[in-house]
């Protein structure tokens, strides 16, 4: 007996629909249901992928683009949160 697939979940970007498949919400529905536990309330998925998609960064973007797409397994150095390399970085 097959599993019924679930529906992508519709999100807008700045009033640009979008649609994700199941597979790439898991971590959102994961975290909205810790949300609604520990605070009894939660803006949804569309909203915490919103959300989500707001907080990126350039370097973080490029970062994932890198190890995903190119493959990079080394460590590299990274920025602190602003983007801006300090001696923590190393």
């Amino acid at each position: 007996m097959s599993v019924p697939a679930k529906e992508p979940v519709p999100v807008e970007a700045d009033g640009l629909p979008m649609a994700f498949l199941p597979h790439l919400t898991e971590n959102f529905e994961t975290a909205e249901a810790q949300i609604k536990e520990l605070y009894g309330l939660s803006p949804g998925v569309p909203a915490l992928m919103r959300l989500w998609v707001a907080c990126g960064t350039s370097w973080r973007i490029r970062r994932e683009f890198e190890r995903a797409v190119l493959d990079i397994k080394r460590k590299s150095i990274n920025p602190n949160e602003e983007g801006e390399f300090d001696e923590d970085c190393i």
